[in-house]
């Protein structure tokens, strides 16, 4: 029997249900005509020929082939059910102690047999040692002693599954948040790293695939130099290749790490695409996943990264705030999309989802929110800046250090936008008492420094400005993801014919 048949054996009406509108709604025809035809058929399943005659109408060579195919990939749709219900496949344990109850012990058996080579396929690993001990339990009243040993054993194989995905999660949530150390010796960093690296090649797809993505993560949330190498975005590039051809693999429930990765990859590319490449591949990227279900439930994350790939764009376009007129010479397209997005980051801020746990990312959202604002007009710029000193002083109690560079980074340039010189100064001092010693974005903070020396040199006209801000400039020359920050002096120096080598 085919795997592709199992599953749909194994589907109560409800999931089966879902997973067939998932197929009309993505328009996969054959698919949706290859299980119809399978739930038909019930129990009495036929064999792969007859099975391909009845969706292509012959089963000759060439129609075999693209039966095997369609199997094939149809059995990868089921990736909707493995991310949108991981605990699909678990009611099929009552089924099997109800069938054993009313003496219909070979039903049992036959449903256990396909579940467990299921489960064990996708890595449903709660499911899997259920139907394990149902064996190992049935060995054991028939004296069957090598059967019940050798199950136990593959028992005890996926608990240690379960452990491990469990130290690896325990272990993220320990280390990598808000409110955890903003800085670390290389010594901390390497103790990280070595962790995730024991599980790189576990045979449990699922195990192997969280620890890369884990690694990947460490590096970037940490703002170590090594996640922009050749070597980290191939492994980011065959983290999302692996996922696909395993899509059908269970992680946890809620556990979006499709849209984790694709972040990963949008944050690597912001340092090597052009920004209307950029663009484009970050639309293409988040629109092309639909969103899981359980997101209605809570903030959407993936529609705030979106927006703010989208603010990144925007802000390092059209960065000019400083340019007379220039909110009045941006194009009518570029207002209107600036527009939707200044509207959308509005609508979430005002849905009734923000708790006690989410004032991070509540802040985050805001800050997204002022970096549309400040593309605005000088009104709108002011209210940027009354946005993020609101948000500093309102929410001092909240560890949300790692956003400190994101946050100045806005509101100086809220303050130069407006030729408010003494408050780019008094703006620049707060940032570097509150970010001392701590770990900062490089991009974040060479672009606030580049701010705040510009600010003071068009105030003072002082030679060491010009020095400062010529050394900035030749770190951007030295790093070639550091083009953005490059660009914004060039602009501010061509515009305000700062005297620069």
């Amino acid at each position: 029997m085919l795997s592709i048949q199992k599953v749909i054996l194994l589907l109560d009406n409800f999931h089966f249900d879902e997973f067939k509108n998932h197929l009309k709604v993505n328009n996969a025809e054959l698919s949706f005509k290859l299980v119809t035809q399978i739930r038909k058929d019930n129990w009495a399943q036929k064999e792969s020929d007859a099975l391909c005659k009845s969706v292509y109408g012959t089963n000759d060579e060439k129609c075999k082939k693209k039966f095997f195919q369609l199997v094939h990939y149809t059995f990868r749709l089921t990736s909707y059910l493995s991310r949108n219900y991981p605990s699909y496949l678990m009611h099929n344990i009552s089924i099997i102690e109800q069938a054993v109850n009313n003496g219909e012990l070979k039903k049992a058996n036959e449903t256990a047999e396909i579940l467990l080579d299921i489960a064990e396929k996708v890595e449903d690993f709660p499911t899997a040692t259920a139907v394990l001990k149902y064996f190992a339990q049935q060995s054991f009243i028939t004296e069957n002693k090598n059967n019940a040993i050798k199950y136990h054993e593959r028992i005890s194989e996926l608990l240690k599954n379960e452990h491990i995905i469990n130290q690896i999660y325990l272990y993220m949530r320990k280390n990598l948040n808000f409110k955890g150390k903003s800085e670390l010796s290389n010594k901390e960093m390497e103790e990280h790293l070595r962790f995730y690296d024991l599980y790189r090649d576990n045979k449990s797809w699922s195990i192997q695939m969280l620890s890369r993505f884990a690694y990947c993560h460490t590096l970037n949330y940490l703002n170590d130099d090594r996640f922009y190498s050749k070597e980290v975005f191939d492994e980011i590039l065959h983290l999302l290749d692996d996922l696909e051809k395993n899509s059908f693999v269970i992680f946890s429930f809620s556990d979006d790490i499709q849209l984790n990765i694709d972040y990963l990859k949008l944050k690597h590319l912001i340092s090597s695409l052009e920004n209307d490449e950029l663009q484009k591949e970050a639309a293409f990227l988040i629109k092309q996943r639909e969103p899981l279900r359980f997101w209605k439930n809570y903030v959407n994350t993936p529609e705030i990264v979106y927006i703010s790939i989208q603010a990144s764009y925007f802000l390092t376009t059209y960065c000019h705030g400083y340019r007379k007129d220039y909110n009045e010479n941006l194009p009518k397209d570029v207002k209107s999309h600036i527009a939707y997005y200044k509207k959308k980051c509005e609508e979430i801020i005002a849905k009734p989802i923000w708790n006690d746990g989410l004032y991070v990312r509540f802040i985050n959202l805001n800050n997204i929110y002022c970096c549309f604002l400040l593309l605005g007009t000088k009104q709108e710029i002011k209210q940027a800046i009354e946005k993020i000193e609101f948000l500093l002083v309102n929410f001092q109690q909240i560890a949300f250090q790692r956003l400190y560079d994101s946050l100045f980074g806005t509101l100086i340039l809220g303050y130069f936008f407006l030729n408010d010189h003494e408050g780019v100064q008094e703006c620049y001092k707060r940032y570097e008492k509150l970010t001392a010693g701590t770990s900062k974005n490089v991009e974040n903070d060479l672009s606030i420094k580049s701010v705040y020396y510009t600010s003071q040199w068009l105030s003072t006209h002082r030679k060491q400005y010009i020095e400062k801000l010529q050394g900035v400039l030749k770190k951007t020359q030295e790093n070639d993801n550091l083009k953005q920050v490059r660009r914004l002096i060039d602009d501010m120096t061509d515009y305000f014919e700062i005297p620069l080598k």
